[in-house]
């Protein structure tokens, strides 16, 4: 009976911070483990950008992380991650002064509404539509305003709050991955590896086209099993009231937000294309947005408008956290010197290999290598001088080189615990990091 009784061990993920401490604590731990070691790097005086050279890593005093480095690398990450923070509270108050306003909420009733039964349909131009912004500016962190409303809509269909994220991330990686026009992995890349700029459109085109079609088709599915074994689940009473409210027609103020919402989407796309705005520019056309559309809807009443920035801002403090545990884990790697080291080692077996398998090598050493790097251009500086030399002696065309390590970076950053915009936008939507990871392998 005893036995019977005894319950069945279970390896489980741990709560997403958690998942993040921990790995803090083992990068801590490897820099007494991994050789110290950095590569020489000199600055493009064309570009500006500080390149890696390649054959030029040699092992340097080690430096281990102390216990004082080691408890104070949340501190120092959370520095590091100052603007992506503070993008992400001034985004949440700037949307929780529209959510106060229930424009978005009764918008999406009627587009689901309109909708109705091809829930499927809208799923696809949905992903289709963040996958153009990820293949052409490199939409990232301009996504996060986004996961709200999405989560919401994918809740108003009956779907979970892992069809709203999908629908954003994992549609902005279809495009981000195969990088048709996108500046920041392709352009540079290429240019590392002395290629013509966006040359080879038409595999990138077919790539995403593929990435986009697989990434309907699972959160479709995702969606209709998760509708499916929670038909006859009971709305709780919060729920209904929610409903209850969110239940009206669409009347004359909530037009004009919505107007104003269409309106700075239409400037934030202008601005990243055009006038190469960021996180800065961005945070200020959203709070614009938020401050304007409360003005309108309390009627001028500022105090109730400040009241709802700050209550959605405050709704931001565990995404914002999960930026800052992300960035600590690259303070320790950085301060312990064994980022250049991990990325070596994994360039020699590369070499190794016949061209096709060292093709799919660089891809996955890239997806360990986003892991330790996620910053896209980070992972350029860092690695294609390295691999642009390498794919000659191996047989690779550069070309190859380039769209592995494109892949590698976007693909992976869809499950990576590292990546900031994922760590984010699980955090906005309340989804552990465990769950999210299980259902995307």
């Amino acid at each position: 009976m005893e036995t019977l009784n005894k319950k069945k061990f279970r390896l489980s993920m741990p709560d997403t911070a958690v998942l993040l401490l921990v790995i803090v604590f083992i990068m801590a731990i490897l820099t007494y483990i991994i050789p110290a070691g950095e590569f020489a790097r000199v600055v493009d005086e064309e570009t500006g950008r500080t390149l890696v050279q390649a054959g030029t890593y040699a092992q340097v005093d080690p430096n281990p992380t102390g216990i004082k480095d080691l408890f104070s690398s949340i501190f120092r990450g959370i520095l590091k991650a100052g603007e992506i923070i503070s993008f992400v509270f001034v985004v949440g108050g700037a949307f929780g002064i529209i959510s106060k306003t229930g424009a978005i909420a009764v918008g999406l009733e009627h587009l689901i509404h309109k909708f109705s039964g091809k829930e499927s349909f809208l799923i696809v131009i949905i992903m289709s539509t963040f996958a153009v912004c990820g293949t052409t500016f490199g939409m990232a962190e301009e996504a996060l305003p986004f996961i709200v409303i999405l989560v919401a809509a994918a809740k108003k269909m009956g779907y979970d709050p892992i069809v709203g994220v999908s629908m954003v991330v994992i549609g902005i990686y279809s495009g981000y991955s195969a990088g048709v026009l996108n500046p920041f992995n392709t352009g540079i890349a290429q240019g590392i590896a002395e290629l013509p700029l966006f040359s080879g459109m038409g595999l990138r085109f077919a790539l995403m086209a593929g990435a986009i079609i697989i990434a309907a088709h699972h959160t479709i599915r995702h969606g209709k099993k998760y509708k499916l074994e929670h038909l006859n689940d009971k709305l709780t009473v919060e729920e209904q009231t929610v409903l209850a409210e969110d239940s009206r027609p669409m009347n004359a103020v909530d037009r004009i937000i919505l107007l104003i919402l269409f309106s700075t989407i239409v400037v934030l796309i202008l601005g990243v294309l055009k006038q190469g705005w960021y996180l800065e520019e961005i945070s200020a056309l959203f709070f614009g947005m938020g401050l304007l559309s409360g003005m309108i809807y309390f009627k001028g009443n500022i105090t109730e408008v400040v009241k709802a920035f700050i209550a959605g801002a405050n709704e931001m403090t565990t995404a914002a956290l999960y930026v800052g545990f992300s960035r600590a884990i690259l303070v320790i790697m950085e301060d312990g010197c064994i980022m250049d080291t991990i990325v070596y080692w994994l360039s020699i077996p590369l070499s190794q290999m016949s061209n096709v398998f060292a093709a799919w090598g660089i891809y996955f050493s890239q997806g360990i290598i986003n892991f330790f790097i996620p910053s896209s251009t980070g992972q350029a500086v860092v690695v294609m001088p390295i691999v642009s030399p390498l794919s000659d002696v191996i047989g690779v065309t550069r070309q190859t080189a380039v769209l592995a390590f494109q892949a590698g970076d976007g693909f992976w950053n869809m499950i990576t615990p590292t990546h900031s915009v994922l760590m984010a936008s699980l955090g906005l939507a309340g989804v552990p990091f465990g769950k999210w990871f299980k259902l995307n392998n």
